[in-house]
């Protein structure tokens, strides 16, 4: 049986994330995939992107947060604003290798 690992960050009211809708970016052995809400009671969207075709990863930095772009090859965007700077560098470290 195999054990998927899969590293979760979830955004934060503290360092700029909304409060009652935060994101969360999921990064497996394949995939890294943003799940978000716009309003606390909506649905739940997702996108995925394969961590092969990642070509590109920003991070920018807010008064009190981070946020991280990420960019494939099929300008798929994945966006997400509100994380602290150890969770960007963490996500990057485990995209970039």
């Amino acid at each position: 049986m195999n054990s998927l690992r899969v590293s979760k960050f979830k955004s934060s009211p503290i360092t700029g994330g909304s409060l009652f809708a935060r994101e969360i970016i999921e990064i497996d052995d394949t995939y890294v995939t943003i799940r978000k809400r716009k309003f606390p009671y909506t649905s739940l969207k997702s996108k995925s992107i394969p961590i092969r075709n990642i070509i590109n990863i920003k991070v920018s930095k807010t008064g009190i947060g981070t946020n991280i772009l990420i960019e494939s090859l099929s300008k798929t965007i994945i966006f997400g604003k509100g994380f602290s700077a150890s969770h960007t560098s963490e996500i990057r470290k485990l995209l970039l290798g």
